[in-house]
């Protein structure tokens, strides 16, 4: 098993293939969710619109979109 630091909290954690702890990972699908089902309620909002209706930070959606995890009905060059 490989040790390595949360690169969310910074903590010490067993590596199993994703790259946060367990604690972040779940704080993050939370997170994730609630983006989600506001971005479904509201599609034409935009992120800052997002972040504050959801208390997520805009670094984590912006994050979620480069992913791909979430879609837009538009494309930002600078996301």
């Amino acid at each position: 098993m490989e040790i390595r630091n949360c690169k969310r909290c910074g903590k010490i954690f067993n590596f199993v293939g994703v790259e946060i702890c367990n604690n972040c990972f779940l704080q993050e699908q939370t997170e994730f969710e609630k983006v989600r089902e506001f971005i479904y309620g509201h599609p034409n909002t935009t992120v800052p619109e997002v972040s504050k209706a959801t208390g997520v930070d805009v670094r984590v959606i912006s994050r979620f979109l480069r992913e791909g995890r979430l879609e837009t009905t538009f494309k930002k060059p600078n996301l």
